[in-house]
């Protein structure tokens, strides 16, 4: 009887250790999701300085031009906001759809807006869910924010005319919205891809962010809590599976100094798509997302080398900044 009881308490001490263990390794969980999920930008993360020499002229530029206040409703019922500028002179039928990254919005994308209206392009800088002016209270890393852009892209095509020729410009999550949107039924205005930063799999690209491998452990526990409140997990984020059947052509930037999507992660993306344009550039001494920050006019070049026969552009034309 002694033994019995002793076996007993035994069984009884550890059911609660791992019940307490198991309590410990979820409530990790649910702090990493309503880190990067939830409250990624609470308080508000600034990741652009306007007044910075590289941005300031184009942050003035951008005060002074007309440009519109759009809004569009998601699938979900969120108003999503974003700014629309239009071209230079007459009116074009190209137009640039430009998405910003992870804590980012669409005032820090006006010097990439402007440098595509400096080439002839109407111009739409929009704010994902979660972000700047729209509504949400999460962000999905690219996986619901590819049925928004969907909707930008018909949106455009509503508003500006149904034979515009559309340019996806996107950094690194906004990068992972633009190659994941391929694998939708987007209609083929959808003629060049600009992916800056641009990640393979979001779960690499957390645990090289945080620097950490022994992360991986929370991700089984991470995508239970994601799946129980909204409905995917963040093996589905996964840009790389889109860009295998990608036909549409692309131009890859890439940060030599980048770490939080390295040189490897660019060159997969460049080789296992089927376009038959595609390139990858790579800026040495750039970090992630700062391609066009360290060497601007060699990005600006590039762009315009590798879409000018696909828009007919002939120029980059002078503005007043």
């Amino acid at each position: 009887m002694t033994l019995l009881i002793l076996s007993i308490n035994k069984w009884f001490l550890i059911t609660i250790i791992v019940l307490i263990l198991l309590f410990l390794y979820l409530f990790i969980c649910y702090w990493i999701y309503r880190s990067i999920l939830v409250d990624f930008n609470n308080p508000p993360v600034d990741l652009v300085d306007q007044e910075e020499d590289f941005y300031k002229n184009s942050y003035k530029w951008f005060q002074e031009i007309p440009k519109e206040d759009i809004y569009i409703t998601s699938y979900d019922s969120l108003k999503l906001h974003g700014y629309y500028i239009p071209s230079m002179g007459k009116k074009s039928n190209n137009l640039a759809i430009v998405v910003h990254g992870y804590q980012s919005k669409a005032t820090d994308m006006i010097i990439i807006g402007q440098m595509y209206v400096k080439m002839g392009f109407q111009v739409i800088l929009i704010d994902l869910r979660g972000h700047g002016l729209s509504e949400g209270s999460f962000t999905t890393f690219g996986f619901y924010e590819k049925y928004d852009l969907k909707k930008w892209i018909n949106y455009a095509l509503h508003t500006y005319g149904a034979d515009l020729n559309i340019l996806i410009h996107g950094v690194s999550m906004g990068a992972a919205s633009a190659m994941m949107v391929t694998g939708l039924d987007i209609p083929n205005n959808v003629k060049f891809l600009l992916l800056d930063s641009g990640f393979t799999s979001v779960k690499k690209t957390f645990t090289n962010a945080r620097k950490n491998k022994v992360l991986r452990i929370f991700f089984p526990g991470l995508n239970l809590i994601i799946y129980s409140k909204h409905k995917f997990i963040l093996n589905q984020v996964n840009p790389e599976k889109y860009m295998r059947k990608n036909t549409i052509p692309f131009l890859i930037v890439q940060g030599g100094e980048d770490k939080v999507v390295p040189i490897s992660m660019g060159e997969r993306l460049l080789n296992v798509s089927p376009a038959g344009q595609k390139e990858m550039i790579i800026i040495d001494e750039a970090k992630h997302a700062l391609g066009f920050y360290v060497d601007f006019d060699k990005c600006q070049n590039e762009v315009f080398k590798n879409i000018k026969d696909v828009f007919k552009i002939k120029k980059i034309y002078k503005i007043n900044e």
